[in-house]
């Protein structure tokens, strides 16, 4: 699971530029393990820098290894992930998810998630057909099953 992107170097001593990609900013405390390229990286220091973060990892040591990192991912592990709300998912659960009427028409699978001021909206498609844009809204979101990757939504009148 990401929770951040490199977007350069700062400074001669490895340390990072970072877009955070996480609504939990405690991930770069110091002493914090991420995942750097699929190896163990311990945060070392981390500090706001113009709307992004300036992190020093323990694996990066100098201004060329963080250059040469430009568009890398700090992950985390699945089972660090934070526990959500009933009802709550993180979009790489439902990203793939196959989505069907409450009638039992297959739709497509979730492709993407567009993130809008009032609610999620999820891009639904299908080979061979349009796109689907379904709100994320309780009254169309019937139920999520993460384990069978099946969502079950309720086709209100404008949504084809």
């Amino acid at each position: 699971m990401a929770v951040g992107r490199i977007t350069g170097a700062w400074g001669i001593r490895g340390q990072l530029k970072v877009r955070s990609e996480t609504d939990f900013p405690e991930r770069f405390a110091p002493g914090s393990e991420l995942h750097l390229n699929g190896a163990p990286a311990v945060v070392t220091s981390a500090r706001p820098h113009r709307g992004g973060l300036v992190v020093g990892l323990s694996s990066v040591e100098d201004r060329s290894a963080a250059e040469s990192l430009r568009g890398s991912l700090l992950t985390i592990r699945e089972d660090q992930l934070a526990a959500l709300p009933e009802g709550t998912y993180y979009h790489f659960q439902l990203i793939g998810m196959d989505v069907f009427t409450d009638e039992g028409e297959g739709l497509g699978r979730i492709a993407e998630i567009l993130e809008t001021p009032g609610n999620d909206v999820y891009i639904v498609r299908k080979e061979g057909g349009r796109d689907l844009l379904l709100p994320a809204l309780k009254s169309v979101v019937l139920s999520v099953d993460v384990a069978s990757a099946r969502m079950r939504v309720r086709m209100t009148p404008g949504l084809r």
